[in-house]
C-alpha cells in the first residue's frame, strides 16, 4: 500500500490540509504568498489532486471519494476560491483561475463526470 504526498508552503499565514486514505492515493499542493489556504481529502484508491497557489488570498479545497478520480486547480492573483466535490469512480476536474475575486464550484457525482473552468 502506497500513499503519497507532498505540501509545499512558504510565506506568511499558509494553512494545507491532507489526507489520504486506502492505496496510492496522490496529493500535490504548492502555496506561496499570503492569507493561502488549500485542503485536500482523499478516501479511495489511486485519486490525484494537485494545487497551486500564488499571491493574495486563495483558497482551495479538494474532496474526492472513490478511486481514479482526478482534480488540477491552479491559482495565481487575488481572492480565487475554488471548490471541487468528486465522488465515485474515474471523475476529472481542472480548474484555472487569475485574475481577480474569481469564484468556482465543482461538484461531480457517479462514474466519469468531467468539468473543465478557465477563468481569466
Amino acid at each position: 500500500m502506497k500513499i503519497k504526498g507532498l505540501v509545499i508552503a512558504t510565506v506568511f499565514a499558509l494553512s494545507s490540509i491532507s489526507g489520504a486514505f486506502a492505496a496510492e492515493n496522490l496529493s500535490i499542493t504548492s502555496q506561496s504568498g499570503w492569507g493561502n489556504s488549500a485542503g485536500t481529502a482523499q478516501s479511495g484508491f489511486r485519486n490525484f489532486s494537485g494545487t497551486g497557489q500564488l499571491g493574495g488570498w486563495n483558497s482551495s479545497t479538494t474532496i474526492q471519494h472513490g478511486a481514479f478520480n482526478q482534480s488540477g486547480t491552479a491559482q495565481f492573483g487575488f481572492h480565487n476560491d475554488s471548490l471541487t466535490v468528486q465522488q465515485g469512480l474515474g471523475n476529472v476536474s481542472g480548474t484555472l483561475q487569475f485574475g481577480h475575486g474569481n469564484n468556482s464550484q465543482t461538484y461531480q457525482s457517479g462514474v466519469g463526470n468531467n468539468s473543465v473552468t478557465i477563468q481569466h
